[in-house]
């Protein structure tokens, strides 16, 4: 199956150059059969959440729903504010909010026990160790909250819709990708000039943000046999990882301070406090000097698209292991 045209991605998404035929001669299959892949793997992961609080299945959960998310995305169109697939991606999204905290509280607690390793003062260790025993309580609270909430979501019922859309899409699946994957460039890098003009905390988590949606999109062309895609995710990973440590260091330092804002800890605890700030003002400092070099990172990596074309090349259905 051949790519008959090539396809640049633009900086904009507007109708005049709005990308056509990105996928053109390829199966519409293709992109259904990934579509039900991910299906299954999120149905298989999601009662498993139900009764475990296991670190990795939540994170699974939350990223298979994501990557679910980009197929439905695909079929709900921007004009429309009430239609099926815009639900069902809507519940995707209120999945991984309702495990988001239980999440958090895992990186933190990965985070907390890596300084308590580091550190060489007693006094510093014994500060962590305190912030890790309080993780430790709010991460069981924040699991049964969670369980709590995911009762009313019907996952059988989900599946089946889920599936009567994505084998019903036909020709959409092509047109809406095409549109997915340049958008979601065009506001990756909408985001990265943000970021070099004013480079605050919003800023660059927007920037996060933005790139996340594409790496999960390119990752999809990846999967339907894009050569050139296979590179770009490889880049928009290591990025990722490092806008992620960014953005862990900016939630370590929130949750230190709602730590430290406890009843009465500061009057009963003078110098486990004195030595979290001092911690806490060296983490501010390493997260404040990341921040150019992760925005010239993201420039580099936006280059590496570039304004050429999409190779022509060939695309084949999925076979193998799923990723």
């Amino acid at each position: 199956m051949i790519l008959e045209n090539s396809v640049s991605l633009p900086s904009s998404t507007t109708e005049a150059n709005k990308p056509a035929g990105l996928l053109a001669g390829a199966a519409n299959g293709s992109i259904s059969e990934l579509g039900r892949r991910r299906l299954e793997k999120f149905a298989a992961l999601m009662p498993r959440v139900i009764v475990t609080d296991d670190a990795e299945t939540i994170h699974d959960v939350r990223v298979w729903s994501r990557r679910l998310q980009q197929i439905l995305t695909m079929l709900a169109p921007r004009s429309a504010k009430k239609n099926k697939p815009r639900k069902l991606a809507r519940s995707m999204r209120r999945i991984r909010r309702i495990l988001g905290r239980p999440r958090n509280l895992d990186v933190m607690t990965q985070l907390v026990e890596e300084r308590i390793g580091a550190a060489s003062n007693p006094v510093v260790r014994d500060a962590w160790d305190q912030l890790r025993v309080h993780l430790a309580d709010r991460r069981g609270r924040a699991v049964e909250r969670s369980r709590e909430k995911l009762r009313d979501f019907d996952l059988v019922n989900f599946a089946a819709r889920a599936r009567a859309l994505i084998d019903g899409a036909g020709d959409a699946l092509e047109e809406s990708f095409t549109e997915s994957v340049a958008g979601a460039l065009a506001d990756w890098r909408a985001a990265i000039e943000t970021a070099k003009a004013q480079p605050g905390t919003e800023e660059v988590h927007a920037l996060r943000i933005a790139g996340k949606r594409l790496r999960y999109r390119v990752e999809l062309l990846a999967e339907l046999g894009h050569g050139p895609a296979k590179s770009w995710v490889k880049s928009l990973r290591l990025l990722q990882d490092q806008l992620g440590a960014w953005h862990d260091r900016q939630v370590l330092l929130e949750t230190c301070a709602k730590f430290l804002s406890q009843k009465d800890f500061l009057a009963s605890h003078p110098g486990l406090a004195r030595a979290l700030l001092v911690e806490m003002e060296r983490e501010r400092r390493r997260a404040n000097g990341a921040v150019d070099g992760l925005v010239k990172h993201a420039e580099k990596a936006s280059g590496a698209f570039g304004e050429t074309e999409f190779a022509t090349g060939e695309i084949t259905p999925p076979a193998g292991e799923e990723p």
